[in-house]
């Protein structure tokens, strides 16, 4: 079973935290939040073979952990395809906007 949304963004995040707060959270939790961008890309993967193109915010973080893992030709991909995504509420929209600011500094 596919974990929630919320968790697999979260992995992304923690994957994400600077070095100072993952000191913060070592001090306040016994044992502290940890994430890979690898592990974020095997849940976003699942989540996307689970469902194609169920969520835009899906592609947009699948883009956006392409990035952080060097892999240009893969982030270029699915940003464009999060650029493309039917805008069917607010999120969608932002997401639109978000992935093709991405993509024009991608191609710079």
């Amino acid at each position: 079973m596919l974990m929630s949304l919320k968790n697999i963004f979260r992995c992304f995040t923690f994957a994400e935290m600077p070095w100072i707060q993952q000191k913060i959270a070592s001090a306040l939790f016994a044992t502290p939040p940890s994430s890979t961008y690898e592990e974020a890309l095997n849940y976003f993967d699942k989540a996307e073979e689970a469902e194609p193109n169920f969520y835009s915010k899906n592609l947009l973080m699948l883009g956006k952990t392409y990035i952080k893992l060097q892999n240009k030709r893969l982030a270029l991909l699915w940003l464009s395809k999060a650029a493309n995504y039917p805008a069917r509420n607010e999120e969608d929209k932002q997401v639109q906007k978000e992935a093709a600011e991405l993509l024009k500094l991608l191609r710079t």
